[in-house]
């Protein structure tokens, strides 16, 4: 393995200089903006929740707050060494989580050099490393791209361990093990690593040649999860994704009316961001960029089609073998076809019962493509890339129906998306610039040109100011209270309630939802509240009196 490595160190030496320097700037650039700025208001809520599992994890006896049990544990079990170690600051779970960035796109050149060229390996990972909500989302104390990071490597090597050595199965599903830790999506790796295998053309001997070191890949990656469970287990926390799981998969198959009419879910809601995805407020290089790879997906559509007609006429009176029976290729045809319309029904139908169904129906239509894929192609000639081709496909459209299915919508989910979409993109350009009418220098050009457009929105990304005013008031309401009150003494309740827990490093109730002034007053006073921060427009409360108000933010306290 370490021979293998050395290898194609040695192939690809410049391009993963040129890459590792690349990343290393960006990177730092963004940790360095992150914690220097004040980032973390509006926008950034859940960061807080991950510190406050982070002090759990450190030792902090922090009441209530119970659905923290049911976060993904990784980032905050590897923040809180930090914490212990004395750094108990936000921008250790900045950096943390900011440093995951660096592999990804170490990761995703990797990925695309499986396939690629040099020079689209590496543009592919310019575009992966600038789309501008990758770049809003790294370096923020989130779990998005650390989990991705870790689904790109553990699917890196699991094509590594089936294509050139075996070994490489003892670092994919420790991997994937963490990926899933890291963010529980993250197991959706495991079913694209599943669909690689069976892309081969034959599945019984590749189950012969590989299952030894499959199973001591698996084995590996169980006792990687055992510190995680066993750290469940003695603390009685219930398995947060199984909770995660029921509660989305009953969320998604509810939102029908009894006439099956959809309520509430845009199933559309990422592929409608994609211009911003790419450039942000900058829609010009957004629609460029789509543009071009539009362009290219239609023509690798035109390319597929060409070939499968190619193949139909010169194979039209064959028989092609299934099992023990001889069955025309004229049914091969028929089921290929019905494995796209598989795959256009698990998503349009997504929401319209449990996410499990949509993503069984997708994996097994993509299965089903596979396998009548390879009994056209038998010699793998004209798709040389079908499996890992397919693969990356099913990264992108495996999180792209889960996340499409979910009613909850937020746009840092397409961060899971992205690693799939580049791929696919990549494969869009360079099929566009395969076009023999197009010339050597233009077939350079293209992409340096495209790759300076992207580096230039990230720049303008980067340098804009992001900072809210938000985290300091909320600062100087905690300098407020250490100030005017003695803080272990008293119960407070607060609309952001884990920013100011994570400030006080004590409970501090958070209040959820919309209620009445008298619905709160009562709730207040329920929780035995001396204090009440609120954030928003002022109100009329019976037991309690506005004391201190900022510019968002006011302080209340009982009569």
């Amino acid at each position: 393995m370490l021979e293998n490595i050395n290898k194609y160190l040695t192939k690809n030496k410049l391009s993963i200089i040129f890459i590792l320097i690349f990343a290393a700037l960006l990177t730092g650039t963004c940790i360095w903006i992150n914690s220097h700025n004040p980032i973390l208001g509006h926008s950034y809520r859940d960061v807080y929740l991950y510190l406050i599992e982070a002090l759990r994890f450190s030792g902090v006896e922090i009441g209530g707050y119970q659905y923290i049990n049911y976060l993904s544990p990784l980032i905050p079990f590897l923040t809180s060494i930090f914490f212990n170690m004395g750094f108990l600051d936000i921008s250790t779970i900045i950096i943390i989580s900011g440093i995951f960035y660096f592999f990804a796109i170490a990761g995703m050149y990797c990925i695309l050099k499986l396939k690629f060229s040099n020079k689209m390996a590496i543009f592919g990972t310019i575009l992966y490393s600038c789309l501008i909500i990758n770049l809003r989302w790294v370096a923020n104390g989130t779990l998005d791209i650390p989990s991705i990071t870790l689904v790109i490597w553990a699917l890196y090597f699991f094509i590594r361990g089936m294509e050139t050595n075996q070994k490489y199965f003892y670092l994919a599903f420790p991997l994937a093990v963490l990926g899933f830790f890291a963010k529980y999506t993250g197991a959706l790796v495991i079913a694209t690593m599943c669909l690689y295998f069976l892309s081969k053309q034959s599945i019984i001997y590749n189950l012969k040649k590989y299952i030894k070191n499959i199973i001591g890949g698996t084995i590996l990656g169980i006792i990687t999860s055992i510190p995680f469970f066993m750290y469940f287990f003695t603390n009685n926390i219930p398995l947060g994704f199984i909770n995660q799981a029921s509660e989305i998969s009953s969320r998604t198959s509810t939102t029908a009316t009894s006439g099956g009419e959809l309520i509430g879910n845009d199933l559309f809601f990422y592929i409608k961001g994609l211009i911003y995805y790419i450039g942000s407020d900058n829609y010009i290089i957004g629609i460029i960029i789509l543009a071009v790879i539009i362009c290219g997906i239609i023509s690798l559509i035109y390319l597929f089609i060409s070939v499968l007609k190619q193949l139909y006429r010169e194979n039209k009176d064959e028989a092609s073998q299934i099992s023990k029976l001889k069955v025309n290729n004229k049914i091969i045809y028929c089921l290929l076809t019905a494995s796209i319309i598989l795959i256009a029904f698990s998503f349009l139908t997504a929401g319209l019962f449990s996410f499990i169904y949509s993503e069984a129906i997708f994996f097994f239509a993509a299965v089903l493509f596979i396998y009548t894929m390879n009994k056209i192609d038998m010699n793998s000639k004209k798709f040389p890339y079908l499996g890992l081709n397919i693969t990356m496909f099913a990264l992108f459209f495996g999180f792209l129906l889960f996340f499409s299915a979910h009613l909850t919508k937020a746009d840092r989910y397409f961060t899971a998306m992205a690693p799939g979409f580049v791929f696919i993109s990549t494969l869009a350009v360079n099929c566009l610039l395969e076009n023999k009418k197009i010339n050597l220098n233009m077939k350079v050009i293209i992409p340096v040109i495209l790759s300076v457009i992207l580096i230039i929105s990230s720049i303008s990304f980067l340098t804009t100011d992001r900072s809210d005013s938000l985290v300091t008031e909320e600062q100087e309401v905690v300098k407020w209270f250490n100030n005017n009150t003695n803080i272990d003494d008293i119960n407070i309740s607060a609309d952001r309630g884990p920013i100011y827990t994570w400030y006080f490093q004590k409970e501090v109730n958070y209040i959820q939802g919309s209620f009445t002034p008298e619905e709160l007053n009562e709730n207040l006073l329920n929780n035995e509240s001396s204090y009440y921060i609120r954030l928003g427009d002022g109100l009329n409360l019976e037991n309690y009196s506005e004391i201190k108000s900022f510019d968002e933010t006011i302080i209340y306290q009982r009569n």
